[in-house]
């Protein structure tokens, strides 16, 4: 008898292990229907033999290179069941370009995520319903944030420099001003505002090697920011929450909080914008 209920045991396992391969390939699926190409790769680990059975997964862990987003390749179906539980829902997304920013890795890491596990296991699709707030990294190279900055601001900018240091950012290049090309510089750093917003704080700013009078730098400054909107310009905001930008040399680090955005881009009223407590949850 304890033969037969290993074999039964056995063939269960075995089972359930077919139909994770099969989620995690639909999963892959889906993702590719959302991006423009790349190499993508999902695995699953499932919370050992009781997790197999129940649908609780210790990780499940999205691998995406050499493509674009319009927007975060995952989104929450609150209507959906809560009935399975992933522990830790992890993103390594490198050379990933955001709408027309490219970002070097986008690292994301976020905790108690809830699934339709009836839905995943009978029909293999994969729905997410539920998120925990974790954390998140997003690296920027200086010469893709240039690229960047040229895009956005054309046709009134014709050329763009990025130098990132430790300790300030210059940005230098040609606008266009009442019809003729002027060589401009404003040197300031990098600063989130609000958790959407990437700005150049404190700038100065000079025209043709002339520093500009504190009326016309205040001007210029609105103009130029933010360099970045994460709403906006990348549509990321609902899902993404930063904190702090790390200027390295060559390179920005911008980290802050990370969870599964919602259809919708109402902000959910337990984020980070609300609370400085990175556990907190929204529903």
């Amino acid at each position: 008898m304890k033969r037969e209920w290993l074999a039964v045991l056995a063939i269960l396992l075995t089972l359930g292990k077919s139909a994770i391969r099969e989620v995690e390939k639909s999963a892959t699926r889906e993702i590719r229907q959302r991006v423009g190409g790349g190499d993508i790769r999902v695995r699953i680990e499932p919370d050992g033999i009781d997790g197999l059975i129940d649908g609780r997964l210790k990780r499940l862990v999205v691998e995406a290179s050499h493509f674009t987003l319009d927007g975060l390749p995952f989104t929450l179906e609150t209507h959906r069941p809560k009935t399975g539980w992933i522990k830790q829902f992890v993103m390594r997304l490198q050379d990933v370009t955001l709408r027309g920013l490219r970002a070097e890795r986008v690292d994301a890491e976020i905790p108690d995520v809830r699934y339709d596990r009836k839905l995943a296991m009978r029909k293999r699709i994969f729905r997410l319903s539920d998120t925990g707030v974790g954390r998140a990294e997003m690296v920027v190279r200086q010469e893709d944030l240039a690229v960047y900055i040229r895009r956005k601001y054309a046709p009134y900018v014709r050329e763009v420099q990025v130098e990132i240091t430790p300790t300030e950012t210059h940005v230098r290049g040609t606008v266009v001003f009442l019809g003729s090309e002027v060589h401009f510089q404003a040197v300031g750093q990098l600063t989130p505002r609000e958790g959407r917003f990437l700005e150049l704080a404190e700038a100065r700013i000079e025209m043709e090697g002339t520093e500009l009078p504190p009326a016309a730098v205040e001007r210029m400054r609105q103009w130029l920011n933010p360099l970045i909107d994460a709403d906006r310009d990348l549509g990321i905001s609902d899902g993404l929450y930063v904190e702090q930008v790390i200027s390295e040399r060559g390179q920005m680090r911008a980290r802050g909080y990370a969870w599964i955005p919602r259809h919708t881009h109402s902000k959910p009223p337990n984020s980070p914008a609300s609370s400085d407590q990175s556990d907190d949850r929204h529903r």
